[in-house]
């Protein structure tokens, strides 16, 4: 029983001050619109782009010696030749499509792709594409995928999109910096009046509630608010019955008091010893299966037969759809874990053994595609949300940053700095 004891815990009282429920009644003015705008004219550029219809005709890609089906790529030049014939002849250009592109992603949809800026798809399709003027169709194009006649059915210059068009995504915005500025004057009235009436007659005063938490670890979620590790630490650092106090939270700030801690405790072995027994069960458990799957690999690799292998280990072999890194596989999870060592793996590979959940996993690889411009598209626009995305979580954090150091300044909040660099320790430790 070395080493285990619960941790400890407190009982605090808090009055939530809730930014969103502040943006909804916030308002802004055109001056204020127009400032913002102004000073981030980047966030609203749209880049030059073109919209385009496209029949491929794929290639085989090159054997394991570097070498290609010249007989193939032959034969697929030919059909490329027959399609553009027809095209020459009156063909309709998305029925073709249909009916011969080797593009599943957008010939079901008679060859459109999404808009395509520069710098998104491979240079010889990139070129053609925006070169060939809009209601003209090129010649037959050759690409790392095989060979493309494209259909122009659009271009949209770059340009910058004016604030009528944008104001409605600026103004949520504006509307949650003035909330936030607001949501601190607030926390701040709260707090003066708390010390001297108390929580109760200060949330009454301004029409809000005083939430109780009964008794919590550092780690447990709270009322009204779930996980709030900033708030918590704030709660752990103060003293029992202290003046209240502010600390932010994820959805404001919140004014506290601590009304009772309890230190921690060693449990008696009665208390903890069907949690050990548990443990046990789980590594017990844990080490089978990896000897098991271990067993599997082996065999698989020295019989060069996955299916052969898992019938004598008394294993389930189950083939998956085409799946990409970004995929969730039944019994895997997800593609993006331990399962990605197969995106390095060739057709007929066996992989080593591989944690999936609470699964053991040996892998062959059936057949691998490489993407087509559609799905680097796709991937392009999921890679810029999240930049974008990341981008204004910073500017937010930045935001928060500056008002927590500004009450801090003020004496409004107090941040336990020791209980922080703890906590930073215990971080870098595990």
């Amino acid at each position: 029983m070395a080493g285990i004891e619960y941790p400890e815990k407190i009982e605090a009282k808090y009055i939530l001050v809730d930014t969103r429920q502040l943006a909804d009644n916030a308002s802004v003015t055109p001056d204020e619109l127009q400032r913002y705008y102004n000073q981030h004219q980047d966030d609203y550029r749209i880049a030059e782009t073109v919209t385009v219809r496209h029949i491929l005709i794929k290639t085989p890609a090159a054997d394991a010696n570097g070498k290609v089906d010249q007989k193939a790529v032959d034969a697929a030049h030919a059909k490329a030749e027959d399609v553009q014939s027809q095209l020459k002849n009156g063909g309709n250009f998305g029925d073709l499509a249909k009916k011969y592109s080797d593009d599943p992603g957008s010939a079901k949809d008679g060859g459109l792709l999404p808009p395509l800026t520069r710098g998104r798809t491979v240079p010889e399709f990139e070129q053609a594409a925006f070169n060939t003027p809009v209601g003209q169709t090129t010649g037959i194009i050759r690409t790392s995928y095989g060979f493309h006649i494209i259909h122009v059915e659009a271009k949209q210059q770059a340009r910058l999109k004016p604030l009528d068009e944008v104001k409605a995504e600026i103004e949520p915005i504006l509307k949650q910096q003035k909330a936030a500025a607001q949501a601190q004057s607030v926390a701040s009235t709260i707090q003066t009046l708390a010390r001297t009436e108390g929580l109760d007659k200060a949330a009454k005063d301004k029409n809000l509630s005083v939430t109780s938490t009964g008794l919590v670890a550092q780690t447990d979620q709270l009322p009204g608010l779930g996980s709030a590790p900033d708030f918590m630490t704030a709660l752990f650092g103060a003293q029992k019955n202290a003046p209240p106090a502010t600390a932010s939270t994820p959805e404001g700030y919140a004014v506290y008091q601590v009304t009772a801690i309890q230190p921690p405790q060693t449990p008696t072995f009665d208390q903890i010893k069907a949690k050990i027994g548990e443990q046990f069960k789980d590594q017990r458990a844990q080490s089978m299966l990896a000897q098991k799957t271990q067993e599997l690999s082996d065999r698989a690799h020295s019989e060069h037969d996955l299916a052969k292998a898992a019938k004598e280990v008394g294993a389930t072999v189950k083939t998956s759809d085409l799946v990409d890194k970004n995929s969730q596989v039944p019994d895997i999870g997800a593609m993006s874990g331990n399962a990605a060592v197969v995106f390095g793996m060739k057709p007929g590979d066996i992989s080593g053994p591989v944690q999936g959940g609470a699964n053991g996993i040996v892998m062959k690889v059936v057949d691998v595609q490489q993407p087509t411009p559609e799905q680097m598209k796709q991937d392009w626009d999921k890679a810029k949300e999240a930049l974008l995305q990341q981008k204004r979580q910073e500017y937010e954090q930045v935001y928060v940053e500056n008002l927590r150091n500004s009450l801090e300044k003020e004496g409004k909040i107090k941040i336990n700095k020791k209980e922080m660099d703890r906590l930073a320790t215990l971080s870098e430790g595990s």
